[in-house]
Protein backbone atom coordinates (compact mmCIF):
# COMPACT_ATOMS: atom_id res chain seq x y z
CA UNK A 1 0.00 0.00 0.00
CA UNK A 2 1.32 3.87 -0.83
CA UNK A 3 0.70 6.19 1.74
CA UNK A 4 2.64 9.68 0.76
CA UNK A 5 5.70 9.41 -0.60
CA UNK A 6 6.29 6.07 1.09
CA UNK A 7 5.36 2.24 0.11
CA UNK A 8 4.25 -0.21 2.76
CA UNK A 9 4.68 -3.88 2.65
CA UNK A 10 4.06 -7.30 4.68
CA UNK A 11 5.75 -10.65 4.50
CA UNK A 12 3.96 -14.07 5.94
CA UNK A 13 7.01 -14.29 7.92
CA UNK A 14 6.25 -11.16 9.91
CA UNK A 15 8.01 -8.77 8.20
CA UNK A 16 7.03 -5.50 7.41
CA UNK A 17 8.94 -2.90 5.47
CA UNK A 18 8.63 1.04 4.99
CA UNK A 19 10.41 2.15 1.16
CA UNK A 20 10.56 5.36 -0.42
CA UNK A 21 8.34 5.00 -3.41
CA UNK A 22 9.85 6.83 -5.78
CA UNK A 23 13.66 5.02 -5.21
CA UNK A 24 12.65 1.62 -3.38
CA UNK A 25 14.82 2.65 -0.78
CA UNK A 26 14.54 0.95 2.23
CA UNK A 27 13.13 3.09 5.10
CA UNK A 28 13.10 0.69 7.55
CA UNK A 29 12.34 -3.12 8.03
CA UNK A 30 11.33 -4.58 11.29
CA UNK A 31 9.79 -8.33 12.11
CA UNK A 32 6.64 -7.80 13.96
CA UNK A 33 7.23 -11.82 15.80
CA UNK A 34 4.49 -13.12 14.46
CA UNK A 35 3.11 -14.87 11.54
CA UNK A 36 0.88 -12.40 9.20
CA UNK A 37 -1.88 -13.49 7.36
CA UNK A 38 -3.19 -10.41 5.65
CA UNK A 39 -1.34 -7.65 4.17
CA UNK A 40 -0.40 -3.79 5.69
CA UNK A 41 -2.48 -1.08 5.73
CA UNK A 42 -1.79 2.19 7.02
CA UNK A 43 -2.86 6.07 7.10
CA UNK A 44 0.90 7.18 6.58
CA UNK A 45 0.31 7.11 10.77
CA UNK A 46 -0.34 4.16 11.89
CA UNK A 47 0.82 0.68 10.38
CA UNK A 48 -1.15 -2.44 10.95
CA UNK A 49 -1.00 -5.83 9.95
CA UNK A 50 -2.99 -8.89 10.88
CA UNK A 51 -1.20 -12.22 12.73
CA UNK A 52 -2.63 -15.71 12.08
CA UNK A 53 -3.28 -15.59 15.57
CA UNK A 54 -6.01 -13.51 15.70
CA UNK A 55 -4.23 -10.25 16.42
CA UNK A 56 -3.86 -6.74 14.93
CA UNK A 57 -0.35 -5.79 15.74
CA UNK A 58 0.11 -1.63 15.10
CA UNK A 59 3.36 -0.11 14.58
CA UNK A 60 4.24 3.46 14.18
CA UNK A 61 5.58 5.50 11.53
CA UNK A 62 8.72 5.14 12.64
CA UNK A 63 7.84 1.06 12.74
CA UNK A 64 8.21 0.91 16.57
CA UNK A 65 5.75 -0.89 18.26
CA UNK A 66 2.77 0.59 19.29
CA UNK A 67 -0.70 -1.79 20.39
CA UNK A 68 -1.68 -5.17 19.98
CA UNK A 69 -5.86 -5.92 19.98
CA UNK A 70 -7.20 -9.45 20.14
CA UNK A 71 -9.61 -10.14 16.98
CA UNK A 72 -10.87 -13.82 18.83
CA UNK A 73 -10.77 -14.76 15.08
CA UNK A 74 -8.68 -14.63 11.84
CA UNK A 75 -8.83 -11.82 10.14
CA UNK A 76 -9.54 -12.27 6.66
CA UNK A 77 -9.49 -8.43 5.13
CA UNK A 78 -6.52 -6.38 4.80
CA UNK A 79 -6.31 -3.73 7.82
CA UNK A 80 -7.78 -0.33 6.59
CA UNK A 81 -6.75 2.71 8.57
CA UNK A 82 -8.30 6.03 8.18
CA UNK A 83 -10.25 8.63 10.00
CA UNK A 84 -8.53 7.57 13.49
CA UNK A 85 -9.68 4.08 12.96
CA UNK A 86 -8.56 0.69 12.10
CA UNK A 87 -11.27 -1.67 10.53
CA UNK A 88 -10.81 -5.39 9.76
CA UNK A 89 -13.33 -7.93 8.76
CA UNK A 90 -12.75 -11.42 10.85
CA UNK A 91 -13.31 -15.08 9.67
CA UNK A 92 -16.74 -14.84 11.65
CA UNK A 93 -18.05 -11.70 9.62
CA UNK A 94 -17.46 -9.90 12.34
CA UNK A 95 -16.66 -6.17 10.95
CA UNK A 96 -14.32 -4.46 13.71
CA UNK A 97 -13.52 -0.98 14.63
CA UNK A 98 -10.23 0.10 17.02
CA UNK A 99 -8.54 3.08 17.60
CA UNK A 100 -5.70 3.80 15.40
CA UNK A 101 -3.87 5.20 18.46
CA UNK A 102 -4.71 3.43 21.06
CA UNK A 103 -5.89 -0.24 19.44
CA UNK A 104 -9.10 0.16 22.11
CA UNK A 105 -11.77 -1.57 20.19
CA UNK A 106 -14.53 1.16 19.63
CA UNK A 107 -17.66 -1.14 18.08
CA UNK A 108 -18.50 -4.35 16.22
CA UNK A 109 -20.71 -4.90 13.74
CA UNK A 110 -22.03 -8.59 12.20
CA UNK A 111 -23.90 -10.51 9.76
CA UNK A 112 -24.28 -14.59 9.48
CA UNK A 113 -21.57 -16.05 6.96
CA UNK A 114 -22.96 -18.55 4.15
CA UNK A 115 -22.03 -22.02 4.59
CA UNK A 116 -19.03 -21.08 2.01
CA UNK A 117 -17.03 -18.48 1.21
CA UNK A 118 -13.76 -17.15 -0.40
CA UNK A 119 -10.92 -17.42 1.10
CA UNK A 120 -9.34 -14.05 0.10
CA UNK A 121 -8.30 -10.88 1.38
CA UNK A 122 -9.86 -7.54 0.26
CA UNK A 123 -10.30 -4.28 2.21
CA UNK A 124 -13.03 -2.23 3.16
CA UNK A 125 -13.05 1.89 2.38
CA UNK A 126 -13.19 4.40 4.91
CA UNK A 127 -14.74 7.89 3.92
CA UNK A 128 -15.34 10.98 6.07
CA UNK A 129 -17.98 9.61 8.65
CA UNK A 130 -18.76 6.27 7.06
CA UNK A 131 -17.18 3.12 6.07
CA UNK A 132 -17.74 0.88 3.24
CA UNK A 133 -17.45 -3.24 3.91
CA UNK A 134 -17.81 -6.05 1.21
CA UNK A 135 -19.62 -9.20 3.00
CA UNK A 136 -19.92 -12.43 1.53
CA UNK A 137 -23.20 -13.54 -0.25
CA UNK A 138 -22.98 -10.24 -2.60
CA UNK A 139 -23.58 -7.87 0.21
CA UNK A 140 -22.69 -4.11 0.45
CA UNK A 141 -22.59 -1.94 3.95
CA UNK A 142 -21.99 1.35 4.79
CA UNK A 143 -21.40 1.86 8.60
CA UNK A 144 -21.14 4.75 10.37
CA UNK A 145 -17.45 5.08 11.61
CA UNK A 146 -18.42 6.56 15.42
CA UNK A 147 -20.67 3.90 15.55
CA UNK A 148 -20.51 0.97 13.79
CA UNK A 149 -24.48 2.04 12.83
CA UNK A 150 -25.88 0.49 9.75
CA UNK A 151 -26.62 3.44 7.44
CA UNK A 152 -27.79 1.40 4.21
CA UNK A 153 -27.05 -2.27 2.92
CA UNK A 154 -27.59 -3.37 -0.69
CA UNK A 155 -26.99 -6.42 -3.02
CA UNK A 156 -24.27 -5.99 -5.38
CA UNK A 157 -25.22 -9.39 -6.03
CA UNK A 158 -27.49 -12.67 -5.25
CA UNK A 159 -26.45 -16.11 -4.86
CA UNK A 160 -27.93 -18.03 -7.36
CA UNK A 161 -27.55 -22.16 -8.22
CA UNK A 162 -27.99 -24.87 -6.59
CA UNK A 163 -25.45 -25.79 -4.90
CA UNK A 164 -23.12 -23.93 -2.27
CA UNK A 165 -20.83 -23.75 -4.28
CA UNK A 166 -22.67 -22.03 -7.11
CA UNK A 167 -23.87 -19.93 -4.67
CA UNK A 168 -21.05 -18.31 -3.51
CA UNK A 169 -21.32 -14.47 -4.59
CA UNK A 170 -18.67 -12.82 -2.02
CA UNK A 171 -17.61 -9.14 -2.64
CA UNK A 172 -14.18 -9.24 -3.45
CA UNK A 173 -11.76 -6.43 -4.00
CA UNK A 174 -12.11 -3.21 -1.77
CA UNK A 175 -15.26 -0.58 -2.22
CA UNK A 176 -14.35 2.06 -4.47
CA UNK A 177 -15.59 5.48 -3.57
CA UNK A 178 -15.48 8.03 -6.59
CA UNK A 179 -17.41 11.06 -6.80
CA UNK A 180 -21.02 10.12 -5.09
CA UNK A 181 -20.76 6.66 -6.33
CA UNK A 182 -19.67 3.22 -4.63
CA UNK A 183 -18.53 0.81 -6.92
CA UNK A 184 -17.81 -2.84 -6.11
CA UNK A 185 -17.93 -6.50 -7.79
CA UNK A 186 -18.30 -9.72 -6.79
CA UNK A 187 -17.00 -13.51 -7.56
CA UNK A 188 -20.22 -15.23 -9.42
CA UNK A 189 -22.13 -12.47 -9.13
CA UNK A 190 -21.68 -8.69 -11.09
CA UNK A 191 -20.07 -5.55 -11.09
CA UNK A 192 -22.15 -2.81 -10.03
CA UNK A 193 -21.90 0.71 -9.01
CA UNK A 194 -24.44 2.11 -6.56
CA UNK A 195 -25.44 6.16 -4.77
CA UNK A 196 -23.10 6.96 -2.01
CA UNK A 197 -25.90 8.41 0.42
CA UNK A 198 -28.46 5.78 -0.12
CA UNK A 199 -27.16 2.69 -1.62
CA UNK A 200 -29.22 2.58 -4.31
CA UNK A 201 -28.52 0.70 -7.53
CA UNK A 202 -26.91 2.97 -10.87
CA UNK A 203 -25.97 0.36 -13.08
CA UNK A 204 -24.88 -3.17 -12.82
CA UNK A 205 -23.14 -5.76 -15.60
CA UNK A 206 -22.96 -9.38 -14.81
CA UNK A 207 -19.02 -10.32 -14.73
CA UNK A 208 -17.48 -12.40 -12.36
CA UNK A 209 -14.21 -11.52 -10.59
CA UNK A 210 -12.08 -13.27 -8.08
CA UNK A 211 -9.41 -9.89 -7.77
CA UNK A 212 -11.21 -6.46 -7.21
CA UNK A 213 -11.59 -3.65 -9.36
CA UNK A 214 -10.46 -0.12 -10.77
CA UNK A 215 -12.31 3.50 -10.50
CA UNK A 216 -10.84 6.34 -12.34
CA UNK A 217 -12.65 9.24 -13.65
CA UNK A 218 -13.73 7.96 -16.88
CA UNK A 219 -13.64 4.03 -16.52
CA UNK A 220 -14.47 0.95 -14.86
CA UNK A 221 -12.12 -1.50 -14.64
CA UNK A 222 -12.57 -5.25 -13.92
CA UNK A 223 -10.35 -8.82 -14.34
CA UNK A 224 -12.84 -11.21 -14.55
CA UNK A 225 -13.16 -14.76 -13.90
CA UNK A 226 -11.33 -16.08 -17.23
CA UNK A 227 -8.85 -13.25 -16.73
CA UNK A 228 -10.35 -11.40 -19.38
CA UNK A 229 -9.57 -7.58 -18.36
CA UNK A 230 -12.89 -4.93 -18.98
CA UNK A 231 -13.39 -1.59 -19.00
CA UNK A 232 -16.87 0.58 -18.26
CA UNK A 233 -17.97 3.61 -19.08
CA UNK A 234 -19.09 5.66 -16.13
CA UNK A 235 -22.75 4.59 -16.85
CA UNK A 236 -22.14 1.39 -17.07
CA UNK A 237 -20.98 0.90 -21.10
CA UNK A 238 -18.45 -1.75 -22.34
CA UNK A 239 -15.67 0.55 -23.91
CA UNK A 240 -13.21 -2.70 -24.45
CA UNK A 241 -12.32 -6.25 -23.81
CA UNK A 242 -8.61 -7.55 -23.83
CA UNK A 243 -8.69 -11.46 -23.88
CA UNK A 244 -5.36 -12.32 -24.60
CA UNK A 245 -3.95 -12.98 -21.04
CA UNK A 246 -6.61 -14.98 -20.32
CA UNK A 247 -5.22 -17.70 -17.65
CA UNK A 248 -2.72 -15.54 -16.39
CA UNK A 249 -3.83 -15.40 -13.03
CA UNK A 250 -3.91 -11.85 -13.30
CA UNK A 251 -4.14 -9.06 -10.60
CA UNK A 252 -6.63 -6.80 -10.07
CA UNK A 253 -6.20 -3.97 -12.36
CA UNK A 254 -4.92 -0.39 -11.61
CA UNK A 255 -5.57 2.73 -13.28
CA UNK A 256 -2.14 4.62 -13.91
CA UNK A 257 -2.41 7.80 -15.69
CA UNK A 258 -3.15 6.24 -19.50
CA UNK A 259 -2.59 2.77 -19.12
CA UNK A 260 -3.99 0.10 -16.52
CA UNK A 261 -1.89 -1.50 -14.76
CA UNK A 262 -2.13 -5.53 -13.81
CA UNK A 263 0.34 -8.31 -12.91
CA UNK A 264 0.28 -12.25 -13.34
CA UNK A 265 1.55 -15.30 -12.03
CA UNK A 266 4.72 -15.10 -14.13
CA UNK A 267 5.66 -12.37 -12.44
CA UNK A 268 5.19 -9.82 -15.55
CA UNK A 269 4.08 -6.19 -14.87
CA UNK A 270 1.96 -5.64 -18.04
CA UNK A 271 0.39 -2.11 -19.37
CA UNK A 272 -2.81 -1.97 -20.87
CA UNK A 273 -3.60 1.31 -23.25
CA UNK A 274 -6.82 2.81 -21.57
CA UNK A 275 -8.01 3.44 -24.66
CA UNK A 276 -8.58 0.49 -26.30
CA UNK A 277 -6.64 -1.94 -24.08
CA UNK A 278 -3.90 -2.81 -26.39
CA UNK A 279 -1.11 -3.80 -24.94
CA UNK A 280 1.33 -1.49 -24.31
CA UNK A 281 4.17 -2.49 -22.27
CA UNK A 282 5.36 -5.64 -20.30
CA UNK A 283 7.94 -5.84 -17.53
CA UNK A 284 9.40 -8.40 -15.72
CA UNK A 285 10.27 -9.27 -12.05
CA UNK A 286 11.74 -12.01 -10.45
CA UNK A 287 9.47 -14.46 -11.63
CA UNK A 288 7.02 -15.46 -9.54
CA UNK A 289 3.02 -14.34 -9.12
CA UNK A 290 2.72 -10.86 -8.49
CA UNK A 291 0.22 -11.18 -5.22
CA UNK A 292 -1.95 -8.73 -4.83
CA UNK A 293 -3.05 -5.27 -6.67
CA UNK A 294 -0.38 -2.75 -8.15
CA UNK A 295 -0.39 0.30 -6.27
CA UNK A 296 -0.46 3.36 -7.73
CA UNK A 297 2.51 6.41 -6.18
CA UNK A 298 2.10 9.12 -8.53
CA UNK A 299 3.21 8.07 -11.86
CA UNK A 300 4.47 4.98 -10.14
CA UNK A 301 2.74 1.44 -10.21
CA UNK A 302 4.54 -0.38 -7.53
CA UNK A 303 3.60 -4.47 -7.10
CA UNK A 304 4.58 -6.96 -4.47
CA UNK A 305 5.87 -10.66 -5.79
CA UNK A 306 5.15 -13.78 -4.08
CA UNK A 307 8.85 -14.26 -4.41
CA UNK A 308 8.89 -11.07 -1.46
CA UNK A 309 10.28 -8.92 -4.28
CA UNK A 310 8.95 -5.05 -4.22
CA UNK A 311 9.33 -3.83 -7.80
CA UNK A 312 8.60 -0.03 -9.34
CA UNK A 313 7.22 0.40 -13.20
CA UNK A 314 7.59 4.17 -14.04
CA UNK A 315 5.56 6.25 -16.28
CA UNK A 316 7.76 8.54 -18.92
Amino acid sequence: VVAGRSVYAAGADGTVVRADAAAGRVEWQVNVGRRLIAGVGTDGETVVVAARDGTLVALGADGRPKWTAPLGAEAVTVPSVGAGVVLVRAADNRVLAFDAASGKRRWSFQRQNPPLVLRQTSAAAITPGTAFVGLPGGRLVALGLESGALRWEAAVSQPRGSTEIERIADVVGAPLVSGREVCAASFQGKLACLELASGRPLWGRDVSTATGIDVDARLVSIVDGLDVVQAFTRTGTSVWKQDKMSRRGLSAPLSLGPVLVVGDRQGLVVLLSRDDGAVAGRFATDGTPIVAAPAGAGRTAVVLTSGGTLAAVELE
